[in-house]
């Protein structure tokens, strides 16, 4: 049985779910870069848990384009309100709602069988359980590591931390940065995360960055109407 379904409909409606998710990073962002070898991928040939803060709404999609696009593998996402957008199903996105254990349980086990029919699928969650405000910081952590572990066996950990700066532009960079990769929760995820969250905040424009994503230049890049000055002057002026 293959990781996910991949059928005539199923790869058209992933095209979609890509082209939508590439839409919204393109206009919401200047660019996406990364920080401490994050191009790389953390764990060949093992399946990842990615674990990162979620501090603005687009995370998830720079996540996935983190998992599919840089690193090349298939994603899962535990989705809370996975019934409001069904349609990113598709690209790896399972229902997790919070009143429902069935549904939870069906998606734990499809996320192992996934991993065991191929072992480079990525599953990435938030440990914080919702959404929070950015200048908060990191929050407590909510998940059951350990519990998801001992479903998991194989997969390395991975700590990513998100920021979204303003570097002097109209629209803001995305700050992705990897923290310590390791072989199963031991207490320390925290920190770790931690830890990544502030390396992605000290980034700076000045530094040596890889760029995974160009999105939009804004206004103030793409607008030079310096020829037009004699004529706003008069109109401004009034001669």
């Amino acid at each position: 049985m293959s990781a996910r379904p991949d059928g005539i409909a199923a790869r058209l409606a992933r095209r979609f779910a890509d082209r939508t998710i590439r839409g919204e990073l393109r206009s919401g962002l200047r660019r996406v870069v990364g920080v401490g070898g994050i191009e790389d991928d953390p764990a060949p040939g093992r399946p990842l848990v990615v674990y990162a803060n979620h501090h603005v709404y687009p995370d998830s999609f720079l996540l996935w384009l983190l998992t599919t696009q840089v690193w090349r593998r298939p994603m899962v996402v535990w989705m809370e309100a996975w019934d409001r957008a069904p349609l990113f199903g598709p690209v790896g996105a399972l229902p997790f709602p919070d009143d429902d254990p069935k549904r939870r349980l069906r998606t734990i086990r499809e996320t192992a069988r996934r991993m065991a029919a191929d072992p480079t699928t990525a599953l990435y969650l938030y440990p914080e359980g919702t959404m929070r405000i950015a200048g908060d910081g990191l929050g407590p952590f909510r998940a059951d590591l350990p519990r998801l572990a001992r479903i998991l066996p194989d997969a390395a950990w991975v700590p990513v931390g998100i920021a979204t700066e303003w570097w002097g532009e109209a629209r803001p960079t995305a700050v992705m940065a990897i923290g310590d990769v390791h072989d199963a929760p031991d207490g320390d995820e925290r920190s770790r995360l931690l830890s990544a969250l502030e390396d992605a905040h000290a980034a700076r424009p000045t530094d040596d960055l890889p760029v995974l994503f160009q999105g939009t230049a804004g206004a103030d890049e793409r607008w030079d109407l310096s020829r037009t000055v004699p004529f706003f002057e008069r109109l401004t002026f009034g001669r």
